[in-house]
């Protein structure tokens, strides 16, 4: 089934913030979910499989930590790429001076994809981002070489390796889309995160008028 842009954005930002991340990053989230969605990737079915992943984890344990240069690892043994997207719009400048960056174990790598396009029209330098045998090369368009798609939308890879890419013949580039895929079994994990925002109804509400009040009337 088919969804706008907008109503994939909407439902990913609502389900990013049930699934316990701040207002910020949960906007983004949906940012994210659109911006795959538009290329043709499956932006809703990663991130819902990313929430389901991430459920209960303590944030502090999926954020990235450098523990040595330009090499960045999680506590919790994951990294989180909605967090490190997230890091890595902060780090643009250091990409584009020529400073490569490793990150260890991460999960659905494939969201890290919108963030460095961000990073890209923040300084108008071509990134490459390279795992198991994908690799993708992001400037103003998006260059996706030959690949297995299961490895493009992995659930967990051991390390995600980004550097400024070299000048050179491209692959050709996603198109862009206005409507997204969203399978039905994903738009009910994503609304069942987004539930979680919805405040339970009282006796006080009702009685201001959400909803029928405390009497039955039909």
């Amino acid at each position: 089934m088919t969804w706008s842009l907008n109503e994939i954005e909407t439902l990913s930002r609502k389900a990013a913030r049930g699934a316990g991340l701040s207002w910020g990053l949960a906007e983004e989230a949906g940012k994210a979910a659109r911006w795959l969605s538009a290329a043709g990737l499956p932006g809703p079915q990663v991130l819902a499989e990313l929430l389901i992943r991430n459920d209960g984890a303590d944030y502090e344990t999926l954020c990235p930590l450098e523990h040595s240069e330009g090499h960045w690892i999680a506590t919790g043994g994951t990294l989180c790429p909605l967090i490190s997207g997230a890091t890595l719009c902060d780090s643009a400048a250091r990409l584009a001076s020529g400073d490569d960056l490793h990150l260890g174990r991460t999960a659905c790598p494939v969201l890290l994809l919108p963030y460095l396009a961000a990073a890209v029209g923040m300084t108008g330098t071509r990134l490459t981002v390279t795992w198991n045998d994908v690799s993708i090369t992001l400037d103003a368009e998006t260059h996706i070489g030959p690949h297995d798609p299961e490895a493009l939308n992995a659930a967990v890879v051991d390390s995600v390796h980004i550097a400024r890419a070299e000048t050179g013949e491209l692959t050709a580039p996603l198109t862009p889309g206005n409507r997204g895929e969203m399978p039905p079994e994903t738009a009910r994990q994503l609304t069942a995160f987004a539930r979680r925002t919805y405040a339970p109804a009282t006796s006080e509400s009702r009685l201001s008028g959400a909803g029928a009040g405390l009497t039955d009337n039909d």
